[in-house]
């Protein structure tokens, strides 16, 4: 690839500039000259961002939608390099009709995230969502949170069982707790090696204390939990989510929250984030624990997201095979990579 490269990043809601300095001096240092345009946290239109950056080489983002038409007019457009875990928000379907190379960064946060994801689950065996607000209320009394189950000898069931869900289920192995997982990618001989036992997904819903969600967003994925699922659920069941939002239909987990139909939820992520006017109900609820979007945090992990970010763009401007490739299939579509 011969020329200035013209990258663009954005769609990064609540990134410090001091890592957006980083991607762009890690950029410059992987690969030389270019050209660095930051068009800002808030993801932008199609039609802007044909307009202005037709000509990109490099899309970088966590948020910013892309679909066929977008794909189709921008026709130097290498890859789209998700700054993130998931990478729905690249379209990898139409990436790949196009030529265009989907990466993400699916190792930078895997400590941070699973350790949210087994706090988020300890605070709901505990029920620290209620005693919590009412020791601040000046109620001191540790009868207001009904009765709690010993966690040992509960179920932890992981609906995917990936990098993040295998780091949980090592971590998990102290409290003696029965962990099963539901990903049909994952052979049962791999569940074995983390003493986890991989279940239908009919049998996780039905038998799971907590299930915590670890699956990327795909279609087949979007609203997977959903009124039917949790009227299968025990009514003593709570759900965490440090995922995508969308893997749950919100409307549905509300009735299931407040009809009794599951003990309570734990989400890291919404459907709408921020959140908007028809968010606030679940976020309100009593038996909900509601964290930002805030999972993969630490300062370790930021800095590891932009630079492993960095190295895949380098590679792909200087003709190499890229880490971290989420649609594969389309390698046999391009040219311009040289095999190492």
């Amino acid at each position: 690839m011969s020329g200035k490269k013209k990258i663009i990043f954005g769609g990064v809601p609540g990134m410090d500039k001091k890592y957006i300095d980083r991607m762009k001096k890690g950029i410059i240092k992987e690969c030389g000259n270019i050209e660095f345009i930051f068009f800002g946290e808030n993801t932008i239109t199609s039609k802007e961002l044909i307009e202005k950056y037709h000509d990109a080489h490099v899309l970088i983002s966590w948020d910013q939608p892309m679909d066929e038409y977008t794909y189709k007019s921008m026709p130097n457009l290498r890859a789209y390099c998700q700054a993130s875990v998931g990478f729905n928000a690249a379209n990898p379907d139409m990436a790949t009709k196009y030529g265009v190379i989907v990466t993400n960064v699916s190792d930078y946060c895997i400590d941070e995230v699973s350790n949210h994801a087994i706090t988020l689950i300890l605070a709901c065996a505990r029920k620290l969502y209620i005693m919590w607000p009412k020791v601040k209320e000046g109620i001191w009394d540790c009868a207001i949170a009904g009765n709690i189950n010993r966690f040992a000898g509960s179920t932890v069931g992981l609906y995917g069982f990936g990098k993040i869900a295998k780091t949980i289920a090592t971590k998990l192995k102290g409290f003696n707790v029965n962990i099963i997982a539901s990903d049909p990618y994952v052979s049962d001989e791999d569940g074995k090696k983390y003493s986890v036992k991989m279940v239908s997904f009919d049998t996780l819903i039905e038998t799971s204390d907590y299930i915590s969600l670890h699956t990327p967003l795909l279609p087949s994925t979007e609203e997977v939990f959903n009124k039917s699922v949790f009227e299968r659920m025990k009514p003593t069941a709570f759900i965490i989510n440090t995922s995508r939002g969308n893997l749950i239909n919100q409307e549905d987990l509300y009735e299931a929250l407040t009809n009794n139909l599951i003990a309570g939820a734990a989400l890291d992520v919404l459907k709408n984030e921020p959140p908007k006017s028809e968010d606030k109900s679940i976020i309100e609820l009593p038996n909900t624990i509601i964290t930002a979007h805030s999972a993969f945090v630490s300062i370790e992990s930021a800095e590891q997201q932009i630079d492993l970010t960095c190295k895949n763009v380098g590679r792909i401007l200087k003709g190499e095979k890229a880490d971290y490739i989420c649609n594969p299939e389309v390698l046999s579509q391009i040219d311009w990579i040289k095999y190492h």
